[in-house]
């Protein structure tokens, strides 16, 4: 019995890391300038890098990035003043770069998600994720346009799809910012990504070599009884 209830105890203390909220934390400057990371769950996040021109507010030492575990699902989020006000028309542009890699299982789907508020404001958002490099291999891609509302407070997109699923992703994400005539201004406080992935099932040769292994191993205990 007491076997039996430790056994569970170390399950229950294995497991149930992996069924709590997790966060890990930086801000953008100091992971672009120390090329850091980001780890949570079976997910690294690397590579990370930012080109801005035009906006009125973004200060890359106050854009916090948090990598988090929730409700079983992965998410890469950048929390900050990302904004532009204009008194006529008037255009900017943020790109965001990093790399994902998962060791549990193969990517097939980026959820994203914007939060905000605009005056005559414009947001369009161009992401790629590639195989191998930023700027290679496509394997998922998406284009979204719209105003942002100032209520409800939001604009978001789940079709980043990736054909095939892969276990690494160069992903790069183009926000472009526009305010129009008359002026007006267009603010983002957070931009979210969550990732989902399917289990990297083992070749038959694989699994047929665990089974062997397996019986061989059960064939050497009984003969040693």
């Amino acid at each position: 019995m007491k076997t039996k209830l430790g056994s569970l105890l170390l399950a229950g203390a294995l497991v149930a890391p992996n069924l709590l909220a997790q966060t890990n934390t930086d801000t953008l400057a100091d992971l672009v300038a120390h090329g850091g990371t980001l780890s949570i769950d079976d997910k690294v996040f690397s590579g990370f890098n930012y080109q801005e021109s035009g906006l009125t507010s973004f200060d890359a030492s106050q854009i916090v990035v948090t990598a988090s575990l929730s409700g079983g699902i992965d998410y890469l989020t950048w929390g900050g003043n990302i904004s532009m006000t204009s008194s006529g028309v008037a255009t900017s542009d943020l790109l965001l770069n990093y790399v994902v890699t998962a060791s549990q299982g193969a990517i097939n789907l980026i959820d994203q998600a914007y939060t905000g508020s605009a005056q005559n404001g414009f947001l369009a958002i161009d992401e790629t994720a590639a195989i191998g490099s930023f700027g290679g291999t496509v394997a998922g891609s998406s284009h979204l346009t719209g105003l942002i509302p100032s209520n409800p407070p939001s604009y978001s997109n789940d079709n980043l799809n990736i054909v095939p699923p892969q276990t690494a992703l160069y992903v790069t994400k183009d926000i472009s910012f526009a305010v129009g005539s008359g002026g007006g201004f267009i603010t983002v406080s957070q931009v979210a990504q969550s990732f989902h992935q399917i289990p990297i099932v083992p070749e038959p040769t694989t699994l047929a070599l665990a089974g062997l292994g397996g019986f061989s191993l059960l064939v050497f205990l009984c003969r040693r009884k």
